[in-house]
């Protein structure tokens, strides 16, 4: 059941806080093709390179899971970091033949290079602020990211 959207001055400031998100997902990713191009990545392999850096070691079908891929299409993208030596496979120790995917040392390191563009995009922008506007936004993100955690939480909870 989805919930019916909110209207007045909630729903305006709901837009907002939207909109403010979107654009801070454009400016902390913008230039980013590039970096993909650097080290020989696409969208797909960045983004399974941040779940195993993410959750550690993942099953294939988890991977898929996460991504939102079939399992074929996560075999690809998997072999091809494999092949770059990003990503190592191996199975399962209680189950042979499950297939379990790892970062390897390269693969974290390609994954902190990429994650160093959006550092330092934050770091110009932060010392733009004073203290007071700086302690504002950290205190409002951090109250997003504790919001996203619990919301994850109860998601996970109410799918069992």
């Amino acid at each position: 059941m989805q919930k019916k959207p909110k209207t007045g001055p909630e729903g305006k400031l709901i837009e907002r806080f939207v909109y403010a998100v979107e654009h801070l997902n454009r400016l902390m990713f913008s230039g980013r093709i590039a970096e993909l191009k650097r080290l020989d990545l696409n969208a797909h392999q960045i983004n399974t390179l941040f779940l195993l850096g993410y959750f550690g070691p993942l099953k294939m079908s988890d991977i898929a899971g996460e991504l939102g891929t079939s399992i074929a299409h996560t075999t690809i993208i998997v072999k091809n970091l494999v092949q770059k030596e990003y990503v190592r496979r191996g199975s399962s120790p209680t189950d042979r033949r499950l297939i379990i995917c790892e970062l390897t040392d390269h693969g974290r390191e390609a994954t902190e290079l990429f994650l160093n563009h959006a550092r330092k995009r934050a770091l110009l922008i932060a010392e733009k602020w004073d203290e007071v506007s700086l302690e504002s936004v950290v205190d409002s993100l951090e109250l997003l990211w504790r919001t996203e955690d619990e919301v994850l939480k109860s998601v996970a909870a109410n799918s069992k």
